[in-house]
């Protein structure tokens, strides 16, 4: 399949969904490809679908999708070590800047920049924390699910895919439903180490599904989770969602996880049914 756009059309796409990036650089990165948004890509190519159209997919459907690589420079596996984190506190970042040598003003240093004002817009907040550490993404997490709670994360998985790619890809199963009573995501922002912005959204039903597809062009195989949001009531009226889908405010939404993205949900049992320890 011929690639129609490019690589940084469909990438600002995920961006403006996902708001990874902080408030400054999406508003610029929308100015400037907001006739491309707006007349060229289409919702499948981002992985965005109605709750219809999931679970409608069967074996042997063609959909074209464009799944990112995690640029590790902007978005780093690990966390700061906690030796460190006193030394260089994540509200003090100039430290930061000096050491690896990054403009503020690079691209790379907006980028850390938007997740500093965004994680500063959240502080305080009970349902959203910016996890700076293991610790404070657990504990966000357990207090989110309530206590002897068994739990563990899933996430879109693409071992062989090492080039972005913009192609067709094929179902290989129908989509599989998981269950969760109660699920948090987290998606990582980009900083010096990382960081992931964790949420809960007690008062908008979601339902999460796992979906295998291969790339008819690569061949690479994908586990995709794709989370859908039963009422998008929340989002605002110019939202990208409505304009991709064509569905009214209130409608239901589905969106892929990107790579890194995390979703926490309780362990199941054999039976199919929540374990709790």
């Amino acid at each position: 399949m011929v690639l129609r756009y490019t690589y940084p059309v469909l990438l600002c796409i995920l961006i403006l969904m996902h708001g990874r990036w902080g408030y400054a650089v999406k508003d610029e990165i929308f100015r400037e490809n907001e006739t491309k948004i707006s007349h060229h890509i289409k919702s499948a190519e981002v992985g965005l679908f109605t709750m219809d159209e999931l679970l409608n997919f069967h074996v042997g459907q063609k959909l074209p999708i464009f799944f990112p690589i995690r640029n590790l420079s902007l978005y780093p596996p690990f966390f700061l070590p906690p030796k460190y984190q006193n030394i260089i506190p994540f509200i003090k970042p100039a430290a930061m800047f000096n050491l690896f040598k990054v403009p503020p003003s690079s691209p790379k240093g907006k980028a850390f920049l938007g997740t500093l004002y965004s994680c500063d817009s959240i502080n305080g907040e009970t349902t959203k924390i910016c996890a700076t550490s293991l610790d404070s993404m657990l504990g966000f997490v357990k207090k989110a699910f309530g206590p002897d709670v068994d739990l563990k994360f899933i996430t879109t998985t693409h071992p062989t895919l090492t080039t972005p790619v913009f192609q067709n890809y094929t179902v290989l199963e129908p989509p599989v439903e998981i269950v969760s009573v109660k699920k948090v995501p987290c998606h990582p922002f980009p900083y010096f180490y990382a960081i992931y912005f964790c949420h809960t959204d007690l008062n908008y039903e979601t339902r999460a599904f796992k979906l295998r597809l291969v790339g008819d062009g690569s061949g690479d195989e994908v586990e995709a989770v794709i989370v859908c949001h039963l009422d998008s009531k929340n989002l605002s009226s110019d939202h990208l969602v409505f304009r991709m889908l064509g569905v009214e405010k209130g409608s239901s939404y589905c969106h892929v996880f990107r790579q890194g993205d995390i979703l926490w949900i309780q362990q199941q049992t054999s039976g199919g049914g929540v374990a709790a320890v």
